[in-house]
């Protein structure tokens, strides 16, 4: 039932399709006119124009463009580097993890204030707070039903982290990089998922220092970030890169 978007159209030079379509959703919304098409058919003769001058010489974006300017290399960099009942666990996982998404969504819905960059603090306060907790408690012993309550709390926190990240990093990249942002992100987060497991091979020496050396990285990440990454929520979608003139490598005018 779901047509692609308009603007993917004309991106791909499919002008009469989009023009159907964007008919259709107007009548959809009760607000077509036949002004409304005039105005339609001139928008998309100038997009058909800039369509047939950027295919004359296409650009082709890798990897390598998510770092092209030193704004650009603070956000990659710091966007890819990142007991008891099994049931009752997971269950409460689950529900906790619900819950702060209900949440966050009411709010980030219903305050302006209410940005991704503060639901990243937020997230990152709460997960070192329990990550330090346990490390305290382990330490002295007394790990028992505190390690439980602050892996939950961490877990569900840790959730909101990557929806809100992956989010900021959606509007926070031109279009022509967006994908590969989103897939050099996703890779990090693989590659950080193998090797993290191996970090309580510490706990051979004390079952704390796992959850210390989390303390640290956590805290790290969260200076990083509030540094390098502005608050993206409304925000103005960038369709190009930076001109060449403000890049770190490339042809200089």
């Amino acid at each position: 039932l779901l047509k692609e978007s308009p603007r993917w159209l004309v991106q791909k030079g499919k002008f009469n399709e989009a023009r159907r379509l964007l008919v259709k959703i107007r009548k959809i919304d009760r607000l077509y006119s036949e002004e409304f098409e005039k105005d339609l058919d001139e928008v998309l003769r100038i997009e058909a124009e800039k369509h047939a001058k950027s295919n004359k010489k296409q650009k082709k974006y890798t990897f390598i463009h998510l770092f092209c300017t030193w704004k650009m290399m603070a956000q990659t960099l710091t966007f890819i580097k990142l007991s008891g009942s099994l049931y009752w666990n997971s269950a409460a996982i689950g529900a906790s993890r619900w819950v702060v998404n209900i949440i966050v969504s009411i709010a980030d819905y219903k305050l302006h204030w209410f940005g991704r960059k503060l639901i990243n603090i937020l997230s990152m306060l709460f997960t070192l707070a329990s990550l330090g907790v346990m490390a305290v408690y382990m330490y002295t012993g007394h790990g028992g039903s505190i390690l439980a309550i602050g892996t939950t709390v961490a877990i569900a926190m840790c959730s909101q982290l990557f929806i809100a990240k992956y989010l900021m990093v959606n509007e926070l990249y031109p279009t022509a990089v967006r994908n590969v942002a989103v897939s050099a992100v996703s890779t990090m987060s693989r590659i950080g998922s193998m090797f993290s497991p191996q970090l309580f091979y510490l706990s051979d020496i004390a079952e704390w220092i796992p959850y210390a050396v989390l303390v640290g990285f956590q805290l790290v990440d969260l200076i990083i970030f509030c540094v390098f990454i502005p608050e993206t929520k409304g925000v103005h979608l960038e369709n190009h890169l930076p001109p060449k003139h403000k890049r770190i490598f490339g042809k200089r005018t």
